[in-house]
């Protein structure tokens, strides 16, 4: 073979190289998996794997943390990694610098979930509109009931009918998710049905769907966060009942194995027990309970916002007023729409 020949082998070989190294890649709780996606649906997305796709994977959409797709923008993917962090202006930011719209379908689609999901999170922070909110995402489960993002998008959809009352409604979005083929789904439908009925001021009926989600025995640990969430739930409808010593026994079990890095968990944790221990009448504890959130959680808004509308109270109960103003200032500046800078201003 001449150098000639040598040379235009090689490099046949290397765009051949080039071209099966671009892989779309799945981001799960277990790790990565590379591949081209064939296919997908609510309840998974086919990867064919190995050389001419010879493997075909089936990767269930409950393991999914994120889709990053061949050859979509840079603007996407970080925004992809802001929302995993939680840090939805950002990602709202990336999403909005993306100007030229992607040939691939799923691109586009997620590029729009992601713009919903970014809207939903505002709004029940609020920051945004939650109307507004609630009709795009909606408009985007309506639209693709075959993409992955479905259920999440049902469940963003319920959780801001709730934030508005809306609660017969948000009860049938929720009640969707139990159409969902893994029980963690499931577990997970029982743990928003009781959260409707402990907003209606439901508590025995919500305390009875908590405990039936901790009836379920399923295994692994999507399952045991599910479980986490109804032994929250579980405390907050005790304390509604009065029962604030139990509920403390809840979440102090929760706290004292909890992942302190786990910042909705312990943020929610923390909302719960200063609730319980105000209802107990342990007044400095239960503003060490919702300082904890200030200080260390404030990344997570709905909680950040029921804990410094809670400050406010508590700070001017211990005769507190310019750490009480403090409070009721950043409610009213970060959060003006929420529900708890609404009752701080009654």
């Amino acid at each position: 073979m001449n150098i000639r020949c040598a040379a235009s082998a090689w490099l046949l070989a290397f765009a051949l190289c080039g071209a099966a190294a671009a892989f779309d890649t799945i981001q799960t709780g277990k790790g990565k998996i590379s591949g081209r996606i064939v296919e997908m649906d609510a309840a998974k997305i086919d990867v064919e794997q190995g050389a001419g796709g010879a493997m075909l994977q089936h990767v269930p959409v409950n393991e999914i943390q994120a889709v990053f797709y061949d050859a979509e923008p840079a603007d996407l993917k970080t925004a992809k990694k802001r929302v995993l962090e939680r840090r939805y202006p950002e990602a709202q930011a990336a999403l909005e610098r993306i100007k030229q719209e992607p040939n691939r379908p799923e691109i586009r689609q997620d590029i729009e979930f992601y713009k919903s999901l970014c809207d939903a999170k505002l709004a029940l922070a609020g920051i945004r509109n939650v109307a507004d909110a609630g009709r795009r995402m909606k408009a985007f489960a309506d639209a693709n009931p075959k993409n992955y993002h479905y259920f999440q998008a049902i469940e963003t959809v319920g959780d801001l009918l709730l934030a508005v009352r809306q609660y017969a409604q948000a009860a049938e979005f929720y009640a969707r998710l139990d159409g969902a083929p893994w029980p963690d789904y499931k577990m997970r439908a029982g743990v928003a049905a009781g959260r409707v009925l402990l907003e209606q001021g439901k508590a025995r009926d919500a305390l009875a769907a908590f405990d039936n989600v901790l009836a379920n025995d399923a295994e692994g640990n999507l399952a045991e966060e599910q479980r986490i969430a109804a032994r929250l739930g579980k405390a907050a409808a005790l304390t509604a009942l009065k029962r604030s010593d139990e509920a403390l026994k809840i979440v102090d079990a929760i706290l004292l194995k909890a992942d302190p890095d786990d910042a909705p968990l312990m943020a929610r944790a923390y909302d719960i027990q200063g609730t319980a221990l105000r209802q107990a009448g342990r007044t400095k504890e239960a503003i060490v309970a919702f300082l904890h959130v200030d200080l260390l959680y404030a990344s997570e808004p709905q909680a950040h916002a029921e804990a410094l509308a809670n400050l406010a109270e508590l700070w001017e109960q211990e005769h507190k007023v310019e750490r009480a103003n403090r409070a009721r200032q950043a409610l009213e500046e970060k959060y003006k729409d929420s529900p708890w800078a609404k009752k701080a201003k009654r």
